[in-house]
């Protein structure tokens, strides 16, 4: 999820692409619980605009994805993003977004 480019450590660069990419994912229930706890993480640094907090954040979110190869036999069911999950990116895209609309506006 993480890429080259602006200094992700701020939360202007939060990429709002990033954060709509956990809605294509498809995760076991624990995997997802585990998503649920990073979003709230990083809703709080983005809150508090704690440089460090959201670059942590958004690496727990990176780690907490799918894995590109499965190898291990019985692994439990994926299953889409539930709606908890849904709502949260979506307030979290709306957050950014209206914090990319303030900064436009002072400048």
């Amino acid at each position: 999820m993480r890429g080259k480019g602006p200094d992700r450590r701020d939360s202007s660069h939060v990429d709002v692409a990033e954060l709509t990419e956990i809605l294509g994912w498809e995760l076991p229930e624990t995997g997802w619980e585990q998503v649920a706890h990073v979003l709230a993480e990083l809703g709080n640094a983005l809150s508090g605009k704690d440089p460090e907090r959201i670059a942590a954040a958004l690496d727990s979110l990176a780690f907490s994805g799918p894995l590109r190869l499965r190898t291990w036999l019985g692994d439990a069911p994926s299953v889409p993003a539930p709606e908890e999950i849904r709502e949260r990116v979506n307030r979290l895209v709306q957050d950014l977004e209206a914090g990319d609309d303030e900064r436009t506006s002072r400048q």
